[in-house]
């Protein structure tokens, strides 16, 4: 990337998203709570006869490792969207950073500093 002065962030586009990642969060986890909910009521449709009991062997591992990967995606995309909201902050601040040094170094330069 050297020499390379295409490079640019707009920190506002970026922290935009933040918004975004945090809806997406929470569909997911009212999703969530209502497949807890149904799956809830449902109780151990298969029954407990051979048949059943095979099935639950196969099933009920499986599906608590499905509500546990939905629940970790949930909490994925709220840290995403805090860490975007942060790197769009954090990009914001460097960039009046160094522009107060520039104007500090130009001050400088021209004897009013």
């Amino acid at each position: 990337m050297a020499g390379n002065s295409d490079f640019s962030i707009d920190p506002d586009a970026v922290k935009a998203q933040s918004p975004k990642l945090a809806e997406l969060a929470t569909e997911l986890s009212s999703g969530l709570s209502t497949l807890k909910s149904g799956l809830d009521s449902i109780g151990n449709a298969w029954g407990d006869d051979e048949f059943g009991d095979r099935f639950a062997q196969n099933y009920t591992g499986k599906a608590e490792e499905a509500l546990t990967a939905i629940d970790g995606a949930v909490q994925l995309l709220q840290f995403l969207g805090r860490g975007v909201e942060a790197t769009g902050t954090t990009f914001q601040n460097l960039d009046q950073d160094f522009k107060d040094a520039l104007t500090k170094v130009t001050e400088y330069l021209d004897g009013k500093g």
